[in-house]
């Protein structure tokens, strides 16, 4: 597919949950949340690479990391990011045991947003992975951004609507603050959430 700048594409996997506007509408807010020329961006799952590509094109001096479980669109993100001519550090790598070394000013993660045993399950593994809940929960999520995220810094978590009294929760046992809400247009069963470390003015 095509990205809407820069005349670069990028592949994606068939059977893996297929690129959508949430994508264009979370690295619009990466970049109205982090406006800093020079950062350490952390994504959380990054499948097919294309959130962290499209920050990477047009924040070039952005240092970015990016973690996916998933082998194969590990690979493709690398590919992709070859293709784009941009320099991302794709990881593969479980977030639940993550930790850098160093902090960063901005965490994203658009990450399964189904509870695992709910709803019609994919027939196709990596899109299920995807969707469903199968190697991270929102607790998990939530604890790699306490550990990973600077003390004045923030995070972008798209998460369905009719969840945000269960992350506002479990925000709350990881000492975390939700600091704003933004429906993502076209899919009003979307959410970003921006969290900052508890008790930190934004």
């Amino acid at each position: 597919m095509e990205l809407p700048f820069g005349g670069a594409y990028i592949f994606q996997e068939r059977h893996s949950q297929g690129v959508s506007q949430v994508a264009a509408a979370l690295q619009a807010a990466a970049l109205e949340a982090c406006p800093q020329e020079d950062a350490r961006v952390l994504e959380l799952g990054s499948g097919c690479g294309i959130v962290s590509i499209m920050l990477a094109l047009q924040r070039p001096r952005w240092q970015i990391d990016a973690l996916e479980i998933q082998p194969k669109l590990h690979q493709l993100a690398v590919d992709n990011a070859s293709l784009c001519g941009v320099e991302v550090a794709f990881q593969l790598a479980d977030l639940r045991d993550f930790q850098a070394e160093r902090a960063y000013q901005l965490i994203i993660s658009n990450p399964p947003w189904r509870k695992r045993g709910s709803g019609l399950p994919s027939p196709h593994p990596s899109r299920e992975a995807s969707r469903g809940e199968l190697f991270c929960n929102m607790a998990d999520v939530l604890a790699c951004v306490k550990r990973n995220l600077a003390p004045d810094g923030a995070a972008l978590l798209v998460y369905p609507a009719s969840r945000e009294r269960e992350l506002a929760a479990t925000a709350q046992n990881t000492l975390l603050d939700i600091i704003s809400a933004l429906a993502v247009t076209g899919h009003k069963e979307h959410t970003i959430y921006r969290l900052s470390h508890k008790g930190k003015p934004q």
